[in-house]
């Protein structure tokens, strides 16, 4: 029976097809090769599915996971790294696509000092034709061998998170709660990690992020797509919640205030000491400052979309009305 590989790849995919090959092709380009590709697909309703058992008709390291309806990307995420047998694990986008070298540098580090808990390079920022439309700069002293700096940098610094696109040592990343279902979720991921250890980054543009208009972070709640009236026509941090987890399309949230929740609870579970702890909670404060904005457009979108459950309990219940119905009280 073959040993475990080195490194999981986890790809979570939904409707994919535009850029999947091209992301796919650059993992198999790569100089370091023993790694195992695990690919979870949300019941895509394109051609994702054709494109993903061709490759992995293809290449046996490849394997291919489909879910019978759209669990969310939360879901997702937590599927493929709940499958991971490698000593490290990356999680992968399927717009997003590497340098050949990326794996290998990323993985020489980590072996080179075990007290690193995550591996990334520099990013370029990339059209959907491939044109570069920015390197992407944004220091963050992450490898600092202070926690509450790191924390300091990874917590009150609104970076875009493409360092969780790159490779976690698995024992490090198992001991933080799986990324959860709920917007800046993979902020709050790094921030956990960089509590536990250092990060590195090559100086190298290995990365590549597609910016394109349906990515991720381009996806908008259902309410704003609604008819009818609406109390404000803004949203909070995108990816919206739903697009986080489907079950959410009306459920009442507060991202903002959620995010602090999981701020406080990462410094309760860390090993910090206990002045440390208190110097991380303090830290919060200008953090609550800087987004108490935000925390309050929270409560004026909840209002909102309490207000657009009720529009579509209405139209349901005239809908209802208006249904014939069978000698047997069936809807027809």
């Amino acid at each position: 029976m073959p040993s475990d590989p080195v490194l999981t790849i986890g790809m979570p995919v939904y409707n994919a097809q535009r850029f999947l090959a091209k992301a796919l092709d650059s993992f198999l380009a790569q100089t370091f090769t023993d790694f195992e590709l695990l690919i979870s697909d949300n019941a895509s309703t394109d051609g994702t599915e054709a494109i993903c058992r061709e490759y992995a008709k293809r290449d046996p390291r490849i394997r291919y996971f489909r879910n019978e309806k759209n669990m969310g990307a939360g879901w997702n995420f937590r599927r493929v790294y709940s499958l991971a047998n490698g000593k490290y694990y990356k999680s992968a986008a399927h717009d997003d696509f590497l340098e050949p070298t990326f794996l290998e540098v990323c993985i020489r580090a980590l072996e080179a000092d075990p007290d690193l808990v995550l591996a990334h390079s520099r990013t370029k920022v990339v059209s959907p034709t491939g044109a570069l439309v920015e390197y992407y700069e944004w220091p963050l002293r992450f490898d600092s061998p202070d926690p509450l700096v790191r924390w300091h940098d990874l917590l009150l610094n609104d970076h875009m998170c493409f360092q969780i696109f790159g490779v976690f040592r698995l024992d490090a990343l198992q001991q933080c709660p799986p990324q959860g279902s709920y917007v800046n979720s993979d902020g709050v991921l790094l921030a956990q990690m960089g509590l536990l250890g250092r990060f590195w980054e090559s100086d190298e543009f290995l990365f590549f992020n597609t910016r394109h208009e349906n990515q991720s972070s381009q996806t908008v709640p259902s309410r704003l797509k609604s008819g009818g009236f609406r109390l404000i026509h803004r949203h909070g941090t995108l990816p919206c919640p739903e697009w986080w987890d489907p079950a959410k399309t009306h459920v009442v949230t507060f991202p903002e205030f959620r995010q602090l929740y999981e701020y406080a609870a990462s410094v309760k579970r860390s090993r910090l000491t206990l002045s440390q702890k208190v110097r991380a909670y303090a830290l919060m404060l200008p953090w609550v400052k800087k987004h108490f904005r935000r925390m309050m457009k929270d409560l004026i979108i909840a209002a909102d979309q309490i207000l657009f459950n009720y529009q579509n309990r209405r139209a349901a219940r005239r809908l209802e009305k208006q249904t014939p119905r069978s000698p047997q009280g069936k809807m027809v």
